[in-house]
């Protein structure tokens, strides 16, 4: 299954009936999925299993969810770094989003419905967690498909059964006279793969290896996929993580949607992916506490998070 390339981010199609395990198709597929994250950290994922009408039932759910007060938005609170609410920040001041922990669970989406509508949205609540099953699976989909072309599928179950998911709601609002265009600041992300999703209003620019900066033009049924350094960490360093940023340009609030997973308890590379040609480059480390490095000011420092937290000196 080649990848076509809409400027120079692959773009591979999960639309396929006969994308099923055992199959020719299926092994092309893993090896393009396998390719796209070495060269480009990310690739477009054509998946139509969210239908046009819960695309348009999640945006317009977002569209009602940052109309609400600043006071309610800010009880979105975590324990976690960058779980809970981000808004009224100075160096960002286009960017306002909610995270909602493991959306896919519906329980868990009611809760954040509830904090935000006392007497309930049920339609928020519907739409949010139907949409988050299915991107979970897609995530599934590109591990599964990652692992088998490395030859590791193997360790698959427990990865999967120790995934832990994020759901980001965001709106970059138009910059007002003399404001900066930025809605996002250059960054990697620090997941083990994020799933973008957004309206029709453009604004990813992602960074390639030799240091050329993409757009990305949406489409319903376009996703964007990328690597976090933690799958870098992962593939001992196979896997490319890419700086991304939002630029705001144009009259229309920008809307987006971005499922990070993320590991509860160690990520480890696989003993099949180091030899005597190819050194161990990281340490085992602990997701949620690399996630907490990032969150101070030491790991802020860092181009390379994960390398600073557990790369070994080669």
């Amino acid at each position: 299954m080649p990848s076509r390339k809409q400027g120079k981010i692959p773009v591979i199609d999960f639309c396929a009936a006969n994308l099923k395990p055992g199959t020719d198709y299926w092994v092309s597929a893993c090896d393009n999925v396998r390719q796209a994250l070495e060269e480009y950290g990310c690739f477009e994922a054509l998946y139509d299993e969210v239908s046009l009408e819960l695309h348009n039932a999640v945006f317009d759910s977002l569209v009602e969810l940052f109309t609400l007060p600043v006071q309610t938005k800010a009880l979105n609170i975590s324990d976690k770094p960058y779980h809970g609410y981000f808004g009224q920040n100075p160096f960002m001041p286009l960017n306002e989003s909610m995270g909602i922990e493991d959306p896919q669970i519906l329980n868990r989406t009611q809760a954040f419905t509830n904090l935000m509508w006392p007497s309930g949205n049920e339609s928020f609540c519907e739409s949010i967690c139907s949409y988050s099953r299915i991107v979970s699976q897609l995530d599934g989909l590109v591990k599964a498909m990652a692992f088998e072309s490395y030859g590791v599928r193997k360790y698959l179950d427990s990865h999967i059964n120790s995934t832990a998911y994020l759901l980001r709601v965001i709106k970059y609002s138009v910059p007002k006279e003399r404001e900066s265009d930025i809605g996002a600041v250059s960054h990697t992300d620090k997941s083990f793969i994020s799933i973008l999703h957004q309206n029709d209003v453009k604004g990813l620019e992602i960074k390639t290896r030799d240091d050329k900066w993409i757009g990305f033009e949406p489409l319903p049924s376009s996703f964007v996929v990328m690597a976090g350094e933690a799958f870098t960490a992962w593939s001992n360093g196979r896997i490319y993580s890419p700086q991304h940023k939002v630029i705001m340009r144009g009259d229309k609030a920008r809307y987006s949607l971005a499922l990070f997973s993320f590991n509860n308890g160690t990520i480890q590379t696989p003993e099949e992916l180091f030899d005597d040609e190819h050194p161990l480059q990281f340490k085992p480390f602990d997701h949620l506490e690399f996630l907490r490095f990032y969150s101070t000011d030491e790991g802020q420092k860092y181009p390379s998070t994960i390398n600073a937290y557990c790369g070994i000196s080669l």
